[in-house]
């Protein structure tokens, strides 16, 4: 703590000036916590006395600082905001590119008459009829037929919602609709924070063509490779900047961008600078996961400016939409006066096909979301449903008991349903060191899977570096191998005691028997790996388990225990959640909260 202390006084003092140093100081602070800028005003005054400053100083004589946009100078000074010049221009490209692409309203007309044009295709297979008997006055709209109708419409789309509310969904039937509104030429690109965010994307996607088969995009999805943005940007040996940028946009009709909630302000900046005039951009995410690992909450922000303006549209654009979809599932949100540039652009989905609202799961989830931790108590407490556990005294039966949902891909002979079997469970950490952390939590479950398979060491006997039936991670990016950062493998011997890793399938090119579902690495080219009984929540992003366990650090007043860190870990289950935490402990959670500053909610709010 010291000595990073000394880093923030030492990068403050480098620029020689008093009257931004200590500024300066709080701001390098602040970015190491995810913070974009920092307010200026008496919010500072505690860090600015522990960096031994003695009180705010007026900066406004500096030479070091403007108020200008266009002035480049190392700070700027914004609506009471103190920014690094490169983050402020991160957040204006953000903003301006934001803005461009929603008032893009060129070819509205010729896509609504299109739309028009497909009115049984749509209450066929875009907005069919369902049941809706059980479903709340929120959900009754067909969110997902908006999403898809929007996505259609504009150059700017923006679609959020938890999981199992259709995301993916939504974008099957925007595919669907673009081929049938504009043929099937269409350059689309599908892309991602990581490469395992971006194959699941794709399969996701792959699953929908099975489910729905009357959306007929099988062709679409299988001839567009997932990317990730990295790969889509096109990245430059030894260079910060990207093949497609502002004077050499992306050579696609069509971007959609998954998870965008791991986005950093960064590379979000550069995303957008890239997307052309004439390109549709449709971007995915859940407002409510944990935000990007470094600086800014973008996507969380963005879908905050909209909080009391979402799903509403204006008069014109409603019309449009309620004669396409159902007659009972018609919205009734009208915009009565748009007051910023992102309204109509944001649809959030608010029905749940995974957990109901009134399940367990459901009323946990939702008092998380909203801080309500006093009701947490009552929740845990009521009569179960088969969907969520939880354990106040960290039972050591408890914990084992879930483990021994890990022997099923252990004991399963043919790899392809091994790596299946893999997703059945995953043990999920708050973080990496103490007694819960993921270093300490991968060393007992591994010694409990000993003991499990004591007389039957051939199939599970920890011993050196590498072993057979290990779980690892892969820590870095090796396209050329189809290896990307997340992705998870099972350590093997093969016919020839060899022990290789196996990957399941993730795209057309990997190395690999055309018809095998999975694709095999020698250890030894893989740079940098992690055992992975047990991850943390971070890197479970992009993930979903049938079952998780979320083990909760002990230490309730432990910083980094917020709401969006355990609705993150629990949500990544399809079917049921445990979690290992004193009530204290989940209380405590559940009432801090992330909220790193920017002015991206007010800057789009007072435009």
């Amino acid at each position: 703590m010291e000595n990073t202390h000394k880093l923030h006084r030492h990068f403050a003092s480098y620029f020689n000036d008093q009257l931004v140093e200590p500024f300066v100081y709080v701001l390098s602070k602040r970015m190491e916590n995810g913070h974009i800028c920092i307010p200026v005003n008496s919010s500072i005054d505690e860090e600015l006395k522990e960096g031994g400053y003695l009180k705010q100083q007026s900066f406004k004589d500096s030479s070091l600082v403007t108020s200008n946009e266009t002035d480049l100078k190392p700070f700027v000074l914004f609506n009471d905001k103190f920014y690094l010049q490169r983050y402020f221009q991160y957040e204006t490209t953000i903003l301006n590119r934001l803005e461009s692409l929603a008032k893009s309203k060129g070819k509205f007309t010729e896509r609504s008459e299109a739309l028009r044009s497909q009115i049984d295709f749509i209450r066929e297979e875009i907005s069919p009829v369902e049941d809706l008997s059980s479903y709340s006055a929120e959900e009754k709209p067909d969110w997902q037929a908006v999403a898809a109708i929007q996505g259609v419409l504009n150059n700017l789309t923006i679609i959020t919602g938890g999981p199992g509310t259709g995301k993916t969904t939504s974008v099957a039937k925007i595919l669907a609709l673009l081929k049938k509104t504009e043929g099937d030429q269409l350059k689309i690109a599908l892309a991602a924070p990581t490469g395992k965010a971006a194959v699941r994307m794709k399969e996701s996607l792959l699953a929908s063509v099975i489910q729905y088969k009357g959306l007929n995009i099988e062709d679409v999805v299988n001839k567009t490779e997932p990317k990730t943005l990295h790969r889509l940007l096109g990245t430059n040996l030894n260079s910060p900047f990207f093949k497609h940028n502002s004077t050499n946009p992306l050579p696609y009709d069509v971007v959609i961008v998954d998870e965008s909630s791991m986005i950093s302000v960064a590379m979000f900046s550069k995303l957008l600078a890239a997307i052309g005039e004439n390109t549709r951009i449709i971007i995915l995410g859940d407002s409510e996961q944990l935000a990007s690992v470094d600086a800014g909450s973008l996507f969380g922000d963005v879908c905050l400016s909209q909080k009391e303006t979402e799903n509403q549209f204006a008069n014109e654009n409603l019309k449009l939409i309620n004669s396409l979809i159902q007659p009972d599932r018609v919205v009734s949100y009208v915009l009565e006066k748009p007051d910023n540039f992102l309204n109509q652009h944001l649809v959030r989905l608010k029905k749940t096909y995974r957990f109901d609202q009134n399940s367990k799961m459901g009323r946990f989830t939702q008092a998380i979301i909203k801080g309500e931790s006093g009701q947490l108590e009552s929740i845990i407490n009521s009569p179960d449903d088969d969907c969520l556990f939880v354990d106040y005294d960290y039972k050591t039966t408890f914990f084992e008991n879930f483990l021994k949902k890990y022997k099923a891909y252990i004991e399963e002979v043919n790899i392809e349903q091994a790596l299946i079997k893999l997703n059945n469970c995953r043990v999920l950490c708050a973080n990496r060191e103490s007694e819960q952390g993921i270093y300490k939590v991968n060393e007992r479950i591994q010694s409990f899977l000993k003991r499990e398979f004591a007389n039957q060491i051939g199939l599970f006997n920890p011993s050196g570096e590498l072993y057979h039936n290990q779980l690892i991670m892969v820590t870095k990016n090796q396209p050329d191998l189809n290896l990307f950062n997340g992705d998870v493998g099972i350590v093997r011997r093969d016919d020839k005691n060899k022990l290789k890793v196996y990957f399941p399938q993730l795209q057309s090119n990997s190395v690999q028997d055309e018809n095998k579902k999975y694709h095999v690495v020698t250890p030894g080219f893989i740079e940098q790996w992690e055992t992975v009984f047990a991850m943390t929540i971070h890197k479970s992003q992009g993930s979903e388990f049938k079952d998780v366990f979320v083990m909760l650090p002990k230490n309730q007043d432990n910083r980094i225990l917020t709401r969006e860190l355990l609705y993150t870990g629990i949500t990544r289950a399809k079917e049921r959640a445990y979690i290992q935490g004193t009530l204290e402990v989940i209380v405590a959670t559940a009432d801090r909260f992330v909220n790193r500053v920017s002015g991206i909610k007010e800057r789009i709010q007072n435009n």
